[in-house]
Formats: structure tokens, sequence, C-alpha cells
């Protein structure tokens, strides 16, 4: 094992693939770890299908940076010469989707909703940017923590925005391709539909929907056989969610969902029947939550997302103080759900409903404020919280997203004032 490779310090070998070794490095002018994907020189070196590996190889390379999505693995940089190819991306800890289509391990179904959902609103967003990921399977889903899921390895994907040559024809795991990909038809983001599926029909059943003796056979099977519903295999799956992942399975695009926002639309609408946990506010609910509420009016799903990481969720039942007046704090909030009143030395200010936020002078001061008013909730309410120092970390698109919806709320604020003066 090498010590070091470009600047990255070795730590140890944690996978190995057909074509390349993942080691953990760090990454010591970043100070970060990353997980460096390193080709074996060998495999491009084969007369069959050596030329193939290094173009996939050089496909993931060369779009460096070019997604930046919360459910996307970053690659922050790659190096590529005759003697050494290497590509340095986000390390993400947990493992991947695999461990869990074992019979013995399988999630809830509520998790294996709110995994697709999110798989599928990070595919969305890389098809808006030309981007067909071709080889979506459980091994390139990686697991954060519990339902924070990364996808990874872009080198199959079809870009439709660039002038390079790409690899074509069927490229992919054959258990998880789409019967169009393997007759070497036009695909479309629909394919990825059909490989989501099959993912999730693994997750919730711990079989894969094909059988076959030989990679023939498996080819002949994704193409023509109807896979045992779901429902026949674990009778306890709910049979919404089992209609919509043979709806993404379907052999014809044509029956199959159209676009990602179908797809996510009906799992976003049987999730509340599927949660095992509803003393907890799943993210699915969270993101589905926030994209209804005005103050993230102009944010972009992949800035809801972000902005959902660095957040904390609470319910509070009526009377509860929110904040209170004269009390130190470091963070801001949004009210999420239902409505409260601003108090000043016990006379009312005002009103905050649903979609407004309060206390956000830590985050346009940088530092923690005395509570200049006491915020009492005035029915049930689930309340937003986000720590202003924790924001140091976000993006400089986010940042400028929420210094541009407060600089909106400040002007309305002062609207609302000049109106009222005014009718004095």
């Amino acid at each position: 094992m090498p010590l070091k490779i470009g600047r990255y310090d070795i730590r140890e070998q944690i996978g190995r693939g057909a074509t390349s070794i993942i080691y953990l490095a760090h990454d010591a002018f970043n100070n970060r770890d990353v997980a460096l994907k390193v080709a074996q020189q060998d495999v491009f070196r084969d007369p069959v299908n050596g030329a193939k590996s290094r173009k996939l190889f050089m496909n993931e390379a060369a779009h460096a940076g070019k997604l930046n999505h919360p459910h996307i693995v970053a690659i922050y940089d790659a190096g590529v010469d005759e003697e050494l190819n290497y590509i340095a991306m986000e390390y993400v800890p947990g493992g991947t989707l695999a461990a869990y289509t074992d019979a013995t391990k399988l999630l809830p179904f509520d998790k294996v909703a709110e995994i697709a959902f999110k798989v599928a609103k990070a595919l969305e967003y890389a098809q808006r940017f030309g981007v067909i990921h071709r080889d979506i399977k459980p091994a390139n889903i990686l697991v954060a923590k519990d339902t924070d899921i990364k996808i990874s390895d872009f080198g199959a994907a079809l870009w439709s925005n660039v002038t390079s040559t790409q690899v074509m024809g069927a490229v992919g795991s054959p258990r998880y391709m789409s019967p169009e990909q393997i007759t070497g038809r036009d695909i479309t983001h629909q394919s990825d539909i059909y490989s989501l599926g099959v993912v999730m029909y693994e997750l919730l059943t711990g079989k894969s929907p094909v059988k076959a003796d030989n990679p023939a056979a498996l080819l002949m099977a994704v193409v023509k056989e109807t896979p045992p519903p779901i429902v026949q295999l674990r009778p306890g799956v709910p049979p919404a969610l089992a209609r919509i992942v043979e709806r993404a399975m379907e052999k014809d695009p044509k029956r199959r969902y159209p676009n990602w926002s179908d797809f996510t639309d009906d799992l976003g609408a049987i999730y509340g029947s599927l949660e095992t946990q509803p003393e907890e506010i799943s993210d699915t609910r969270k993101f589905n939550i926030m994209k209804g509420l005005a103050f993230f009016g102009g944010f972009t799903e992949a800035e809801l997302w972000e902005f959902l990481h660095f957040s904390q969720w609470a319910r509070f039942k009526t009377g509860r103080a929110l904040v209170e007046e004269g009390k130190m704090g470091g963070s801001f909030f949004v009210l999420a759900s239902g409505e409260a009143r601003v108090y000043k030395n016990e006379r009312l200010l005002g009103m905050i409903r649903a979609g407004e936020p309060f206390g956000e002078m830590p985050y346009i001061y940088d530092e923690p404020r005395k509570r200049s008013a006491t915020v009492n909730a005035i029915s049930d309410a689930m309340l937003i919280k986000v720590r202003a120092d924790a924001l140091k970390d976000a993006s400089e698109d986010l940042r400028l997203r929420i210094n541009r919806a407060f600089l909106r709320v400040m002007a309305e604020r002062l609207a609302r004032t000049d109106y009222l003066l005014a009718n004095l």
C-alpha cells in the first residue's frame, strides 16, 4: 500500500472494485478525509476491456465538481496521467445499501420510502444537468447515517451536454439495467427510474426481481420476465408502496413513471401512513414542509436539502415559550406550523405565522445576542431551529440564499410598519 498519492496521505484500504482500489486518505491542505479511488493500471492495459474501463474512469474524473447536491458524493479532485489515475471524493463512512438487501436486515418501510425519495430527488437534480446515471444499484448508494444517503460512481453516466466521446451501449450492472439499456435502445431518465425501482424491490423483499443461471439468461429475464409481486414475497408490504415500485419497474417506459416528480409525489403522498415513529419528523416530511413555507420560496431543492442538514426540528404545545426575552441565544428560527405571539415587556407586538422566521439577530451579527422579545406558541407548533455559527460550514450559495430571504423579510416588516404608522 502506498504511503502518499499526490497530496493525499494514505490511511488504509477501504474497498476494491473490478477496476480500482479505494483508500481512506487525508488531505492535509484542506484538513479533511477523502475517499481516494485509484485505478488499477493493468486493467487499462487489458486488450479486450481496457479501453472501455479507461473511458469510464476518465468520464467520472472529467466531471469533478459539476454536480453539487447533498445526496450526491462530491468529487473534489482528479489526477490523470500515464502512470497514475485517481479521483479524490467525499468520504462516506457508513457502507452501502447493499447490506440492507439481505432478507435478515431489511429496513422499515418508511425508511425505504425515504431513501428512495432522496435518491429520486438527487437524480432529478442530475437530470437538469443532462445526466443519466445508468448504474443505480445498492452498492452505488452510500449510507452516511440512518436515511442520509449519497449516490456515487457517475463513471457510467451519460452526459447530454458534453462534446467528448462517451461510452455507449449496455453500460451498467445487468441485474439493475432497464430493458431498453439491455436491448440497446435510446435511454432517458426513465431508465434510472427503473433501476431505482429494482433497488426498492430488493430493499423491501430481500430478493432480486429476476433469477437466472447465467449472464445471457439474466439479460433475457430482465427484458421478458415479470417479477413475482412484492406482496407475494413479503405480505406485510403496504400495497400502495408495492404499486409505486412495480410501476417504476414496468418493462415498457410508456407504462413507467414519466418523470421524477410524479414518482416522488406518489412516495410523499403515502409516506405518512408508513411512519413507524410518529413522534419523529422524517427528512421526507421536513423537505415537503419547507417547500411550502414562504421563507424558503426562492431556495433550490439542493439548497433545501443542505439547509435541512443544518436544522433541528421540534414540536411544541400551545402556550410554550419558544424564546424568552433577556436570554442569550445563538440560533434563529422558522415557524414550520402553528402560530405564535411576540411580546416585549409583556406588551403584545405582533404575530408570527407558519413560514415566517424570527430570532435572526445572532445570524446577522455573527455572534450570540440577548433576545429582545418573548415568543409564545398560541397553538401546537412545529419549529425549525438553526445555529447561526453552524452555517459557517454551509455553501456560499446557501448563505447567499439565506441572506436574500432575510432581506426580503426585513423589507416586508418595514413596509408593514410604514403602513401602520401612516394609519395612526
